[in-house]
């Protein structure tokens, strides 16, 4: 808590206040006549001690000089002066708790400080807000800066524990980055513990409510401020964490960290793990942009043994739960401890869990106010049921009659009326054979139309719902797996080169680059016949992919290359053959044997819309899981094959890793 929860908190907002444009720290105390920190830490034992106090201070020797100018004693008795400080334009930056913090160290009096400011009007206040003699100290809507002015100071440590109210609201620190960043490299261990904890043994009442940050860039350079600042606080929250500190609030009754969006992911294990709080009363985090109910609050009586009320109103829990273990609670000694759950997202009451936190005697939950959704659901039937059928008068059910008053949001029809008013018929829950007649006679329609689609795209839904999402949709023939070198060997005319290395070479589609292509121009073996050459490399692949072309059908080579893959077609009983048709070419122009391919198999059109995924799908192998179980790869997707499959040469067996489809 204290200084550790203030700089993690900032930890969430300060990258996006780096560009902000403004003075530096010494700029703005320049400027607004702020005076810098006194010099302060020569002072001895004896005068913390009170062995050299003056005793013949008078009332206007009570403050610095000109203090009274903007502060009045409104309360006095013999143990404590009671001032009002006014800051306004006029003096605004006058008021230095440096200052005041020196001129009352020799005092024989206490005090007590209410700090009002007006039109942003400007203070210094160090943290943890330490001195001698102050018993109490409110600050309101002030602007306050010399936020670390203090953090190195290892001379609080001699002053005692006197602080018994600390009170900010609507405070904004004015914080250099550089001078933050300079203090946050600083060892947990290395700092002074009253820097950590304060008046942690006097505290009984302490407030940071509404307490934001305001940055000023105060590094010439920007990108050395992010770099450092991405370093030091990765180390800082790790070293804050496992701080030797550990802060004592032995006296602590009440604790407010209302109003505040710069709670940080940790916000509940740094204030329970580094803090103890015997006894804590109440604990105030209400409109402080929560979304959850930490694991340390559900089990309150771990860390809290006395809380009584816990308040996390206006904020954006959507939901109610306590750990089902809840029990060991009842031979705790604890006080009921009530959660205020009011002005939140929570929409959905369950009876099962509601009558488990009514049964819990130890706690009592509120959830007024909240955005009910009373849509007709079996939830919602069974909570107006339950609303009407319990005894509310009776002992145990008393103190939740509140529910009957919960008031709908949703649907808007039945908005603004209360639970305990509302029939079924309301949320049309009453069963009607017009709505289920039209809406069966929609549903059927859609089932039509679905059907005629499913039909009329088969082969499409079949390639997109593989190529996609990886699922095989059922009556899918049955493949045989081959571990080959590779899985499709290219024929192709050289005219046509610029398209194929477009597409298969060293610019190939992202989504095809799991796949390794025999390309005559790279896999050809120095030395063999070409014809050599085009046997085994048809041999090696699992398929042949004829580029058809009118350029193709002129090269003897290329149809050479044709009919020792539609022989290897034959020979495997396979559809080796995948045929990409760059241009339309007349059945009268194609010979005997490519034709009737043409017409056997399926061929993909260069400009069809899902060409990529009918070549991928063509290409692929596809089995169930069951199937083929022993060497089997597994393709992890093919819509983000760029990232996964990055240097996929060096993890490949065989050139056929990540080609295979396993579908559960």
């Amino acid at each position: 808590m204290g200084i550790l929860s203030s700089t993690l908190s900032m930890y969430l907002i300060i990258i996006s206040k780096l560009t902000t444009t403004g003075r530096s720290q010494s700029q703005l105390n320049d400027n607004s006549t702020l005076p810098t920190v006194s010099n302060w830490n020569s002072f001895t034992l004896t005068e913390i001690n009170g062995t050299d106090f003056n005793t013949s201070d008078t009332e206007s020797s009570l403050l610095p000089p000109f203090w009274e100018e903007f502060c009045t004693l409104e309360e006095t008795n013999q143990l404590l002066y009671s001032y009002h400080c006014y800051i306004d334009d006029s003096s605004s930056g006058k008021w230095n708790f440096s200052e005041l913090r020196q001129y009352i160290l020799r005092k024989d009096v206490k005090y007590s400080f209410n700090v009002h400011c007006h039109n942003g009007a400007k203070i210094s206040l160090p943290v943890p807000g330490k001195a001698k003699n102050i018993i109490k100290l409110y600050v309101r809507d002030c602007v306050a800066d010399d936020y670390y002015a203090d953090y190195k100071n290892s001379d609080l440590d001699l002053l005692p524990d006197e602080l018994e109210e600390y009170v900010l609201i609507n405070v904004v620190r004015v914080i250099g980055v550089k001078s933050m960043l300079d203090s946050l490299q600083i060892k947990s261990a290395d700092l002074p513990k009253n820097v950590v904890c304060g008046d942690d043994e006097t505290l009984t009442i302490k407030t940071e409510q509404n307490e934001t940050f305001q940055f000023i860039h105060d590094f010439i350079n920007q990108d050395e401020a992010t770099e450092m600042f991405g370093k030091v606080a990765a180390d800082n929250i790790i070293d804050k964490r496992v701080s030797p500190h550990k802060c004592f609030y032995k006296n602590l009754r009440i604790l407010n960290l209302s109003v505040t969006s710069t709670k940080n992911r940790y916000y509940a294990s740094e204030l329970t793990e580094q803090n103890v709080f015997p006894e804590l009363r109440v604990l105030n985090m209400s409109n402080s942009d929560l979304y959850y109910i930490p694991g340390q609050l559900k089990n309150w009586w771990i860390y809290f043994k006395k809380l009584e009320y816990l308040d996390m109103s206006y904020n954006f829990i959507q939901d109610v739960i306590f750990p089902l273990d809840n029990e060991r609670i009842w031979d705790k000694t604890v006080p009921i401890l009530t959660f205020d759950f009011s002005h939140n997202n929570i929409s959905r009451v369950s009876v099962r869990k509601f009558e488990r936190i009514i049964s819990n005697e130890k706690i009592f939950v509120k959830i007024d106010h909240n955005p009910i959704n009373c849509s007709c659901t079996d939830e919602m039937k069974e909570l107006l049921k339950y609303i009407k059928e319990i005894d509310w008068s009776s002992s145990k059910y008393h103190q939740y009659s509140y529910l009957r008053a919960l008031k709908c949001e949703y649907p808007e029809y039945v908005r603004g009326r209360r639970l305990a008013d509302l029939t079924f018929r309301e949320i049309n829950c009453e069963f009607e054979l017009m709505p289920v007649t039209v809406a069966l006679s929609v549903l059927l329609l859609f089932l039509i139309i679905f059907i005629v689609v499913i039909l009329k795209y088969r082969r499409e839904i079949r390639i997109l719902f593989y190529t996609r999402f990886n699922i095989v949709l059922p009556c899918q023939l049955a493949e045989l797996y081959e571990d080959k070198e590779f899985d499709a060997f290219v024929s192709y005319s050289n005219d046509d080169q610029e398209w194929v290395y477009n597409i298969f070479d060293e610019n190939k589609h992202d989504r095809l680059e799991h796949l390794k292509f025999c390309m005559h121009h790279k896999d050809f073996v120095p030395g063999k016949t070409i014809f050599e050459n085009i046997v085994k490399c048809i041999e090696n692949s699992r398929h042949t992919v004829i580029v058809l072309s009118r350029n193709f059908l002129s090269s003897q080579f290329c149809l050479w290359e044709f009919q020792e893959a539609f022989q290897q077609s034959i020979v495997e009983r396979k559809r080796h053959l995948v045929i990409i048709l760059l241009e339309d070419i007349p059945d009268k122009d194609l010979p005997n044997d490519l034709r009737r391919c043409m017409k056997t198999f399926t061929y993909i059109k260069k400009d069809d819309k899902i060409f990529v995924d009918r070549l991928l799908y063509s290409l692929s192998f596809k089995v169930r899981v069951g199937k083929h179980k022993n060497n089997v790869h597994v393709n992890h997707g093919f819509d983000n094959l760029g990232e996964q499959h990055e240097g996929n040469d060096a993890n490949r067996k065989d050139g056929v890793n990540g080609r295979i489809n396993i579908i559960g």
